[in-house]
């Protein structure tokens, strides 16, 4: 049952991401920033935090999987990193929505796009919307086009 109650669970966020999906004036895209040339916006030792906070805090309930890949691109192709911040510190953990630090879900949310191949830096994810909201996630974001394996646990 609980497989079922899961999946029931992710098709719903998915219909109520689908209605939001449009940005405020109407368009079916989020801000651009540039981008172009840009080193990352998470350090790799931030992303490792953030894998132990997975470990600790995310892994009862969710694998890697659910984070990554075409599922993932496609689910937030229209988002920011913002989106997702906000969306996991107001679900998550499921049993206690909101507990966590703001740091440590910009932890979670570091390890969740360097499994997903966006590029890292030097500096940290800070968890404030008016950077957050200018990082766009999807296919069309800063990916490094390296292998995902750093961090695939294979979960």
């Amino acid at each position: 049952m609980h497989g079922f109650r899961r999946a029931l669970y992710l098709t719903s966020c998915a219909i109520m991401m689908g209605a939001c999906a449009t940005a405020p004036d109407g368009s079916d895209s989020v801000p651009e920033p540039a981008l172009a040339g840009f080193p990352g916006f998470f350090s790799d030792s931030q992303a490792d935090r953030g894998r132990e906070t997975f470990a600790f805090a995310c892994s009862e309930c969710h694998t890697t999987s659910d984070f990554r890949g075409d599922d993932f691109e496609w689910e937030w192709r229209r988002r920011t990193v913002w989106d997702l911040y906000r969306r996991l510190r107001e679900t998550m953990p499921e049993d206690n929505p909101g507990s966590l630090s703001p740091g440590l879900y910009a932890d979670v949310i570091a390890y969740i796009l360097q499994i997903n191949q966006y590029a890292s830096g030097d500096a940290e994810l800070i968890a404030e919307e008016e950077s957050m909201d200018t990082i766009p996630l999807g296919p069309d974001a800063n990916k490094t086009g390296r292998s995902a394996s750093s961090g695939n646990d294979g979960r």
